[in-house]
């Protein structure tokens, strides 16, 4: 099978390990403002979607070329990964602008007949700056005919950046999948059909709500300690099931704590590996304590969830507490947790007794429709023309839409090109993410809206 090696190069501090990890859809490089960071080549296996189809690639993040203590290091490290790449990303950063430091870089690229042999992409990287469209052109001097302006922060155009890849490589000589006619007159076997990862689910809350009972639940076995001590659950514990047919990878984490009760140490680093579970995972159980009420710890962690961009569904667990009490209805407890969690409005909520497996067909009933919400694509003319049919209902300062796309899905990401984005009165940015949810869904999924300044 022909393997895609994607280099990733430039000068340091442009931002390739941040798009690195957004290719790669996790944190993997270790991403600061300081230049050096990133010394030895990092490679790590990825799947691209490009038009319904997954292309297993290698993306290879290397170190800012140019001075400092380890430029020969780094210089033999980069090396090495050109010699076995399949599409170099040269990125720039569009904000600062054309430098002499990039320059020195593709002329390097130039020397060592790179650019002659394989494809280079012209990565203008930081593309949500004011400046970005003003400093566009500059880079046209350096000769490169594919440029395309992305954000790796904020998730622009990265899809677009895939779709180019492999567009390069000529998906048609790409692995494809014969059909089974085809096969059989060949006389081979079918190659493996690439189907979709199976969706991550993240079990996260307060110590002592409940998580471990009720991923024991969903196990059916007892695959965890159990115990009334907050805090028995320390590593997160990844765990393949099936639930009616269908696969998941359920993760159980250690609670998270207030930070005045966070003791140095074990759970210090328990919180670090919950925040690294939720940068993997798709969807997040929020489990709360149905005897003991939804507290601001709850919330805390609810906008920890949001933050790395994961659906999430409200588990109140613990209900069989509140059955025999005439005074506290379910619409009741729902009506408290939405007045507590108002921005996770978007979050369906699913009452249980993990004990007793109460809850469970619903709560994954649930779980796949908002993975197959979040997954949804958005073709750009489509998006476009309802977009600007939305926004002529409320749109206090005449802002005008050139036009819509989808950059990304995890989460879903919309990038509006307008006259100015000043004009976007938050209060027009929030119609439109609701109008989104309203005709096309992604229930349980916090959605992306970014505004990027455009000539008409």
């Amino acid at each position: 099978m022909m393997s895609i090696n994607v280099v990733i190069v430039g000068r340091p501090n442009v931002g390739k390990s941040s798009l690195f990890n957004r290719l790669l859809g996790r944190k993997r490089a270790l991403v600061l403002d300081t230049p050096g960071v990133t010394r030895d080549r990092i490679v790590e296996p990825a799947s691209f979607w490009v038009r319904a189809k997954e292309y297993p690639v290698n993306l290879i993040d290397t170190g800012g070329l140019g001075e400092g203590q380890f430029k020969e290091e780094i210089r033999l490290q980069v090396d090495t990964a050109l010699k076995e790449a399949s599409v170099v990303l040269f990125v720039v950063d569009i904000k600062v602008g054309l430098t002499h430091a990039d320059e020195e870089v593709f002329s390097e690229l130039r020397r060592s007949g790179v650019s002659e042999k394989i494809p280079v992409i012209l990565v203008l990287n930081k593309a949500d700056s004011d400046l970005a469209e003003e400093r566009f052109a500059e880079f046209y001097s350096l000769g490169v005919d594919r440029l395309l302006p992305v954000s790796a922060e904020h998730a622009l155009q990265i899809d677009e950046l895939k779709e180019m890849v492999v567009d390069l490589l000529n998906p048609e000589a790409l692995p494809a999948v014969p059909d089974e006619e085809t096969a059989e007159e060949a006389g081979t076997e079918k190659e493996e059909v690439y189907v979709p990862r199976t969706p991550r689910i993240a079990i996260v809350g307060q110590p002592n709500v409940g998580k471990s009972t009720l991923l024991n639940a969903i196990c059916g076995e007892k695959r965890t300690i159990v115990s009334p001590i907050a805090g028995t659950t320390v590593d997160a514990i990844d765990l393949d099931i099936n639930w009616n047919g269908k696969d998941f990878t359920v993760i159980d984490t250690a609670g998270i704590r207030r930070k005045n009760k966070t003791e140095q140490g074990i759970e210090v680093l328990s919180v670090v590996q919950t925040r690294k579970t939720l940068e993997r995972a798709d969807l997040a159980f929020l489990v709360m304590d149905g005897e003991q009420g939804v507290y601001e710890q709850d919330e805390k962690i609810a906008g920890l969830i949001e933050e790395m961009g994961c659906s999430v569904i409200l588990v109140l667990n613990k209900w069989d507490t509140q059955v025999g009490n005439k005074d506290f209805s379910q619409k009741l407890a729902e009506e408290e947790i939405r007045k507590k969690i108002r921005f996770l409005g978007y979050a369906p909520l699913v009452f249980t007794t993990a004990k007793d497996s109460i809850g469970l067909d619903r709560l994954f009933r649930v779980a796949q429709a908002v993975i197959e919400q979040r997954s949804l694509k958005i073709q750009t003319k489509e998006l476009t023309e309802f977009l600007r049919n939305a926004a002529e209902i409320h749109n206090p300062n005449n802002a005008k839409f050139y036009f819509v796309h989808q950059s990304g899905r995890n989460p879903p990401t919309f990038v509006a090109h307008v006259s100015d984005p000043r004009k976007i009165h938050f209060s027009l940015s929030r119609h439109l993410v609701r109008a989104i949810r309203e005709h096309y869904g992604y229930l349980g999924t916090p959605v992306r809206m970014h505004f990027l300044k455009t000539k008409g």
